[in-house]
């Protein structure tokens, strides 16, 4: 019988790349007589999928405002799932507040509720480090799994919420679940509002830099690290006795002028950059959890990983 993987967030940042590296056959989680049943919505996005969506014949792809859940999971034989979709505001408007709960809460609690009734093993969780409380200490905020939750904003309230309904299932129903709490992701294919694709596109086009938190330190993931983290811990969830939280960092933190000092070594220096002091924090995550547990640790350091950014966006934006 078919075993399958259910993806949510497959149009997204992260979630496209994992997609793709699940379906390319190079790893022992899936292989070409299973399928990825990736979830979008009739009106997303899919121009990080167009380039592979059509290769692949285990590439299941539903629409699901146009879609009966419970038919997918009766379908299909759900061996479990991978949960990456949000709806994401930083300060939210009051008009959000809807969307955020329903797509934030509501949907991946219909996809628990199917995962119980139809057998599905797991269920992978995608958190943030904006969940824990901002406990600076000297400029600096120290981090591990156990650290005290006090969610920032709406969103990250809306993503405790659910955690807390994902530990009922797995407590009440054995289903083995994680949350893997993510910190700073980058990489190609990025949003590029967020702060490293900002500073490498400007810095390609030798476009006006702003940095108004010049000497604020980030712990800064490489993409290919997150989707290792996703398929290390499909690798040994079974072991899992309870709901795992984890934090999947670099246990580095760099400054992000330290960060553009690294782009401008490969591209030159911008003329036009400003650069303002507001903000000296620190974040400092400790990952021993994650290596212990799921045998992960980070492999693409700060320069490595940016250098392949760049050249995904100097070829993006020389093919104009």
């Amino acid at each position: 019988m078919e075993k399958n993987i259910l993806l949510t967030g497959g149009t997204g940042f992260i979630g496209s790349q994992l997609a793709e590296n699940l379906l390319n056959n190079d790893n022992n989680v899936i292989n070409n007589d299973n399928n990825v049943i990736l979830l979008k919505r009739s009106y997303s996005n899919t121009c990080r999928i167009d380039n592979f969506s059509n290769k692949y014949d285990n590439l299941k792809v539903f629409d699901i405002d146009k879609i009966n859940l419970s038919e997918v999971f009766e379908t299909f034989d759900i061996e479990g799932i991978l949960h990456l979709a949000t709806y994401y505001s930083k300060f939210h408007n009051s008009n959000e507040i809807e969307e955020m709960i329903s797509s934030n809460i509501t949907f991946p609690t219909v996809l628990l509720e199917n995962a119980i009734k139809n057998n599905t093993k797991y269920f992978i969780n995608t958190g943030s480090y904006g969940e824990y409380s901002w406990n600076i200490v000297d400029g600096i905020q120290f981090l591990n799994e156990n650290s005290k939750i006090c969610p920032f904003n709406l969103y990250a309230s809306t993503k405790v919420a659910f955690e807390d309904i994902l530990k009922f299932y797995n407590y009440e129903y054995g289903i083995k679940s994680a949350n893997l709490k993510l910190f700073t992701p980058y990489g190609p294919k990025d949003d590029e509002n967020k702060i490293i694709p900002y500073l490498i596109i400007n810095s390609i086009l030798k476009k006006k830099i702003t940095i108004q938190n010049a000497s604020k330190k980030l712990d800064a993931l490489f993409v290919d690290d997150i989707i290792c983290a996703y398929k290390q811990t499909i690798e040994n969830i079974s072991k899992f006795k309870v709901n795992e939280d984890l934090n999947i960092a670099s246990g580095l933190s760099y400054s992000i002028k330290n960060i553009y000092s690294i782009i401008s070594s490969f591209l030159g220096d911008n003329d036009n950059v400003e650069f303002f002091e507001s903000d000296s924090s620190e974040v400092r995550v400790d990952i021993r959890k994650a290596h212990n547990l799921i045998n992960w640790k980070p492999r693409t350091n700060l320069k490595e990983g940016l250098k392949l950014t760049i050249d995904y966006y100097k070829d993006y934006y020389n093919s104009y």
